[in-house]
């Protein structure tokens, strides 16, 4: 296995694309419009371009896995194609098979679409190969992605991952079908960090909950910031992540404040990266900040957290 390989799993609504499924207007929207009428989250196609860079010794590969249906396919290649992003796979939702097979919670449902086709992309990887996964606050993908991340870590048994799913709304086949694909996969705490853009404004203890894996972010300039810290991102990507998210100096400033005060950045980390950084951030830097490394938390009651991500009606 390549020593340098690296996985990024994105998802695609209000993660990549700012769309609008809250209502039958922006659903048809989405479907009729074309690719290039599409817009981008501010800042995703920039950062999306820049984890797909390689370079001696670091083999990105970027992941695609949407709720968008299949029908949509040939548009959000063609989106990706024209905003530049290079991807080794896009995984969309058999939406029309499911009304067809009556599977009606698996239409809306994430649990029973994703953690199979997370676990699914797993098999044939190293244990030593690690993730970081990207997702929005609209739906559960905090929740889904903390399960996978325990699931191929072997943290979750087979009993507890069978009831989750089941909590989750997953169909029996989905359930089997994620236990048979964990059976394939070298168990290994694969994913590092789980970054959840804030698009609904759920409160930042919620996702305390999950451990300080999961970070939450407002814009992806933070999550840049983050990852440049961490080595997973050139220094000089910063600049076009900055440009593509819209931020001004100081806005750029306060999102690197919030990261550093909650503890996702390792401020000695990024000192170094002081001249790639907006002039307003200097001060943030010479002060001293807690670091909270991104690890998953010892026990978590998947159950109850579900509860509280879970969406109301």
């Amino acid at each position: 296995m390549d020593p340098g390989l690296r996985v990024y799993r994105w998802d695609m609504d209000k993660t990549y694309l700012l769309t609008d499924f809250d209502s039958v207007r922006g659903l048809l929207r989405a479907a009729m419009e074309p690719a290039w009428a599409k817009k981008a989250v501010p800042g995703a196609t920039a950062l999306l371009r820049e984890l797909g860079r390689e370079g001696p010794g670091w083999r990105p590969r970027v992941h695609i896995v949407s709720g968008s249906p299949t029908q949509m396919r040939q548009k959000l290649e063609d989106k990706l194609r024209i905003d530049g992003v290079r991807y080794d796979s896009l995984v969309l939702k058999d939406n029309l098979g499911n009304l067809k097979r009556g599977r009606l919670r698996a239409v809306k449902g994430q649990f029973g679409y994703k953690l199979p086709e997370l676990v699914s992309g797993r098999v044939g990887l190293g244990a030593a190969v690690k993730e970081t996964l990207f997702g929005d606050d609209a739906e559960i993908d905090a929740v889904v992605y903390s399960v996978y991340a325990d699931a191929v870590a072997g943290r979750i048994g087979t009993v507890e991952l069978s009831r989750i799913l089941e909590a989750g709304g997953a169909y029996g086949d989905d359930i089997v079908a994620t236990l048979a694909g964990l059976r394939k996969i070298a168990m290994a705490d694969a994913v590092e960090r789980i970054f959840i853009r804030m698009e609904k404004g759920r409160k930042i203890e919620d996702f305390e909950l999950l451990g300080p894996r999961v970070v939450p972010v407002r814009t992806w300039y933070a999550a840049a910031v983050v990852l440049a810290a961490s080595g997973e991102l050139w220094p000089g990507s910063l600049a076009p992540v900055l440009a593509g998210s819209g931020l001004g100096d100081e806005a750029a400033a306060g999102e690197i404040e919030d990261v550093l005060a909650r503890g996702h950045v390792d401020a000695g980390a990024l000192r170094p990266l002081a001249a790639q950084l907006p002039a307003l951030a200097a001060p943030l830097l010479s002060r001293d900040w807690a670091y909270r490394p991104p690890v998953a938390p010892p026990r978590v009651d998947y159950l109850a957290v579900l509860d509280r991500f879970r969406p109301r009606v």
